[in-house]
């Protein structure tokens, strides 16, 4: 899920100030009241709250859980020792033994070294007293491709699929049992790739069948029809014509490295079609191919080969591009999906939307940092970052091309507040932090996606936060200077600092491997010395609203996200 649930503390602590947050909760014990030695508070109850529900298994998303222990009159205490655990993997780290001058000690809980979906349970023990809370894991996917999607009775054919994270970052090692026509039952691993082939005959009797996949926690488990006909008949009917409004197709990641006989490094396309009330369109026919000279010569294979592709109920087509053994320049690739409403011929290309891809090569490694600064523009902050490109000895290296993007996963909703004495400055307060991006697939376009999922679920007539409330761009030239670097600068209206989650990635043509790219991820920083002035400071509201939100889980059938539904 591209979900993106954060905590408060998460938010807080990429800009280095404290947060006034109040948690709420409770458990089903009342608990025994905990005597201590005579010079230790007792504590009569303990609450257990969690900020979230559900937390993204993107990697970098936390839940916290916040402890609370009380006297007999619900009075919160400090000094009281409390203990915080969790299971299924998790990882839990904790504000310390005892809990503070609130009465709480918190613990922030990530998903661990396991992304797959699951229950995860957080226990809070004081002496005799325990509390527990549950939260959800979700984000992962199983995509899965028929090729072909229909055969005649005995013919071999396959079902592609891949498993992936809320990032839709390949989760190798994850078990899958696929279940098939004639009760054929398949129990396998998925690759480096994320990807698991289930290869199968026809069933000897034409009709329509179900083939479902199960595994990495995934609920309800993923279904793929295949029509078995004899040749020549028809059995997929055409998309209604001129349904369309809008096509697109992308590869993530759009930097690739090369192949050897033991490697089989990919990207994954999909192709998107959508019509009026960006609903999604079924049944689009879709062949993807390498176009243009260029690519053609640099090479490399598309899975579904010449055969066809469907949209599925989402109006998605999916397939993959696994390069050969020579790179390419930048976007040196032209990955082309034609597409039609009705069968075409192999050769043919009715209609056709492209993406790119970089076949990178040599083993370079890639950093991206920056320092304590924030340059104050005209109406603007400025965040400035150096790219470091090294190769395998540690050498800087010199006249490699830089490629920088800005991707806005959240954002938050709240205001700042002027503290007195002793702290005498603006202290954020987020009332609902963690509001992933609506535009859930980055193609901006408003989408209603099946059942009724809409991009925006806040209502505002927008998808937020907004791609131009950030802009990169690189200081002076896109390749590395003697010193092997590139400098670059994140720019930003000065309301929107403090408010939004962004991640900064990098790539390096020619580079292969996984140091071949770079991400920085934060919350977009605040001057201190805005913090401290008398005069509120341009962000003082959220430009995203200061009520509190709900939240709700919207898919397009291969990204999830959990979005914020009030606007204000």
């Amino acid at each position: 899920m591209g979900s993106t649930m954060k905590t408060w503390r998460r938010w807080l602590a990429a800009l280095g100030v404290a947060a006034l947050a109040a948690c709420g909760g409770g458990g089903d014990e009342a608990g025994t009241p905990i005597f201590g030695d005579g010079s230790a508070p007792l504590a009569a109850d303990l609450t257990l709250a969690l900020s979230a529900g559900t937390l993204s298994n993107g990697g970098t998303e936390t839940v916290r859980a916040t402890a609370t222990a009380v006297d007999a009159n619900r009075n919160a205490i400090s000094g009281i020792p409390v203990t915080l655990r969790v299971d299924n993997d998790a990882v839990v780290t904790v504000s310390g033994d005892t809990t503070d001058a609130a009465g709480r000690l918190t613990g922030e809980v990530s998903v661990g070294s396991s992304k797959v979906n699951r229950t995860i349970t957080v226990t809070a023990i004081s002496g005799k007293l325990t509390k527990k809370a549950s939260f959800q894991v979700i984000g992962t996917r199983i995509n899965a491709t028929a090729l072909p999607a229909v055969l005649q009775p005995g013919q071999a054919g396959r079902i592609d699929y891949v498993v992936v994270d809320a990032n839709g970052t390949p989760m190798p090692g994850v078990t899958l049992t696929v279940n098939g026509p004639s009760g054929v039952e398949a129990r396998g691993t998925a690759d480096a790739n994320g990807a698991y082939r289930f290869d199968y005959t026809a069933p000897a009797s034409t009709g329509s069948y179900t083939i479902t996949a199960t595994g990495a926690g995934v609920n309800p488990p993923v279904t793929t029809s295949i029509i078995v006909q004899a040749a020549g008949a028809g059995a997929i009917p055409p998309a209604p014509l001129d349904s369309v409004i809008s096509a697109s197709v992308r590869a993530t990641p759009s930097v690739v490295a090369v192949n050897s006989p033991s490697t089989s490094n990919r990207t994954e396309l999909r192709a998107l079609f959508v019509g009026v009330d960006n609903k999604p369109v079924r049944n689009i026919r879709v062949r993807f191919d390498l176009f243009g000279e260029a690519s053609r010569n640099i090479g490399g294979t598309i899975t579904s080969g010449t055969d066809v592709v469907y949209s599925n109920d989402a109006g998605v087509a999916v397939a993959a591009y696994l390069p050969g053994g020579r790179s390419s320049p930048t976007d040196g690739v032209t990955i082309r999906a034609c597409w039609d409403y009705d069968d075409f011929a192999v050769g043919s290309c009715p209609n056709a939307v492209t993406t790119t891809v970089t076949v990178i090569a040599e083993p370079l490694s890639v950093s991206i940092g920056t320092d304590e600064l924030i340059v104050s523009g005209d109406l603007t902050y400025v965040k400035r970052f150096v790219v470091q490109v090294n190769d395998a000895s540690g050498l800087a290296k010199p006249d490699v091309v830089v490629s920088p993007q800005v991707d806005l996963a959240s954002y938050a909703k709240g205001f700042w507040e002027r503290i007195g004495a002793p702290v005498n400055q603006w202290v954020q307060n987020v009332v609902t932090g963690g509001c992933g991006n609506e535009d859930l697939n980055r193609n901006g376009v408003a989408e209603v996606f099946a059942g009724g999922n809409a991009e925006d679920a806040n209502g505002n007539a927008q998808l937020d936060p907004r791609k131009a409330d950030v802009a990169v761009a690189i200081e002076g030239s896109n390749r590395t200077d003697e010193l092997g670097q590139v400098k670059l600068r994140l720019t930003y209206p000065r309301n929107v600092a403090s408010w939004v989650e962004f991640n900064l990635t990098v790539a390096a043509a020619g580079v292969a491997g996984t140091e071949g790219r770079a991400t920085y991820n934060g919350v977009l920083p605040v001057p201190a010395d805005a913090v401290k002035a008398e005069g509120a400071p341009a962000f003082v509201l959220s430009p995203y609203g200061v009520e509190p939100s709900d939240f709700v889980e919207v898919t397009d059938g291969t990204t999830s996200a959990m979005l914020c539904t009030n606007p204000r």
